[in-house]
């Protein structure tokens, strides 16, 4: 059957947009060098029979790489050569169908077997000390089979699903956007879902996850300048209306760029950022819904979709990959888990994170599934006693532990911390000054001319012990061991806190900040 002209335009336009997105080959060949170094280590270990069985699949997964490569440069010869849009389109479809070859494989159950041919390894083998940073690669092959899965299903947009707007973007969100987001760019951003009513749609949810993928990318590169972006997400039900805002905190459009993406043009051919507004104005279309766009420059930007909800209607079933059960990288215990929903569910004094931080940390140390439990956090305060920035994350199996995997965020700026498990069993609180003092004066807006030592120290100072209030306000027990590094140079002054192992947090949050009065 032959393509419309227009509907084949679409469709290069469609599918460069999301080769321009997958980005996959060097956590590909990252993972061939890791199980390469399995292989040696096997071989030096005379683990001969475990080798013959690793090598078997190595050389397999090398062939599909090795495909996967000559069908990219198959298809940047195409669009380099100004080819016909078929040749372009047929020689994009190959590439995508060999990057979703190899994802397959990567996350086939066989590699699971990984464990046990490590397990016959010494510690200090290359292998062992680098798995970790090879299930973090899995990790973002994962997030592309997902989303080549979900861009194949999408092309019927004839399949009809009810759905809750409200879970399918927690869902998509947390488990395929964020990741997209933390390894694609540059740009330090957090993502906040903010106020979400359940509300149910019918139309093509796999169509509904992409718009919702190009409207946070474009917000992304929107922030791209900023030391620190807020994406926000939020549905609000108004009657019989689903109100769906992306909003960022980048560098704004002008008029006339509102009324370039928001006209209906013949030809599809532009800059990406403008290719992936169309997709979401055809998807909202196709919803029989509507799209309004708020920007000031320098400002940011807020786009808004309203839709039409299906009043009395019940969500389907969620739909999943049947691949979710085989993913390396995604080993969760679910008893923790619930545990974890639990904890918070009992203790949540709001529905927004920021006002339950503390209990937040202590839950994420709860369902701590590493060997030695823990949590990891950055945060900041501002003067008014309002969280700023606050990233978190437990500790996990298989996990190399840095506060640059809170990324992104602005880690070299922000109070860091630990809650971690002590050998009683019971937990102990770290913390750690900002990364960088010069980025710490760019965050916290210090012109040039208050840009002293002793500033750095009575500022860090203060934010320390507003932090300690409002993580024990917002639920983490007041008791709790602490420790803070550089004890001496922020609080010279205090002789009981210095001669202390550990100390009460609310011993912390109970001393006077330089701007309320002079410490004792």
């Amino acid at each position: 059957m032959v393509e419309h002209p227009e509907d084949l335009k679409r469709s290069v336009t469609e599918i460069k947009f999301l080769i321009h997105d997958l980005r996959v080959e060097k956590f590909v060949n990252e993972v061939i060098h890791f199980h390469a170094t399995v292989n040696t280590d096997l071989e030096i270990h005379n683990v001969e029979q475990a080798q013959a069985f690793h090598d078997e699949d190595l050389q397999e997964l090398k062939r599909k790489a090795v495909a996967q490569r000559k069908a990219l440069d198959h298809y940047n010869n195409a669009v380099k050569n100004f080819s016909p849009d078929e040749t372009i389109l047929a020689a994009g479809r190959e590439y995508v169908q060999c990057v979703y070859n190899t994802c397959d494989f990567i996350m086939d159950p066989r590699w699971e077997r990984t464990d046990k041919f490590l397990s016959l390894l010494p510690e200090t083998s290359r292998s062992v000390r680098s798995y970790r940073h090879c299930l973090n690669c899995i990790r973002w092959i994962s997030g592309v089979y997902y989303r080549i899965h979900y861009f194949m299903e999408e092309k019927d947009k004839n399949l009809y699903e009810k759905f809750d707007v409200a879970e399918e973007l927690r869902d998509f969100v947390r488990n395929v956007v964020y990741s997209y987001v933390i390894e694609k760019t540059n740009a330090r951003v957090e993502i906040r879902l903010n106020q979400l009513d359940s509300a149910v749609l019918g139309g093509n949810r796999h169509r509904f996850r992409r718009m919702i993928f190009n409207l946070v990318m474009n917000a992304v590169d929107a922030m791209s300048h900023k030391k620190v972006g807020v994406l926000t997400i939020s549905v609000l039900v108004d009657g019989d209306s689903v109100i769906l805002r992306v909003r960022d905190i980048g560098s704004g459009m002008p008029a006339e760029k509102i009324e370039q993406l928001m006209t209906d043009k013949k030809s599809l051919d532009g800059e990406l950022h403008s290719l992936g507004f169309v997709f979401v104005r055809q998807t909202v279309a196709e919803f029989n819904g509507s799209i309004s766009i708020d920007s000031l420059i320098d400002k940011g930007t807020t786009i808004a979709i309203y839709l039409p909800r299906l009043v009395g209607a019940v969500a389907g079933p969620q739909k999943q990959v049947e691949r979710e059960n085989t993913d390396l990288a995604h080993k969760v215990d679910k008893l923790r888990l619930e545990e974890r929903a639990a904890y918070l569910k009992k203790t949540a004094k709001s529905g927004n994170e920021h006002d339950s931080c503390g209990e937040t940390i202590y839950g994420d140390y709860l369902v701590s599934d590493a060997e030695f439990p823990g949590a990891i956090f950055a945060i900041a305060v501002t003067e008014d006693n309002e969280i700023d920035l606050f990233m978190h994350r437990p500790y996990e199996r298989h996990w190399n532990i840095t506060h640059e995997d809170l990324s992104p965020m602005l880690f070299e700026a922000t109070v860091r911390g630990r809650l971690e498990e002590e050998e009683d069993k019971t937990p102990a609180l770290i913390f750690k000054s900002p990364q960088s003092v010069q980025e710490y004066f760019e965050f916290k807006g210090v012109p040039d001319e208050d840009r002293k030592p002793e500033t750095y120290i009575a500022m860090v100072h203060d934010e320390l012990i507003r932090i300690s209030r409002i993580i024990i306000d917002t639920g983490l027990p007041a008791d709790i061991g602490v420790r803070v590094t550089d004890l001496k140079k922020f609080f010279p002054y205090n002789q009981e806190l210095a001669e202390q192992e550990l100390f009460p947090l609310e011993a912390l949050a109970r001393l006077n900040q330089y701007s309320e009065e002079d410490p004792q």
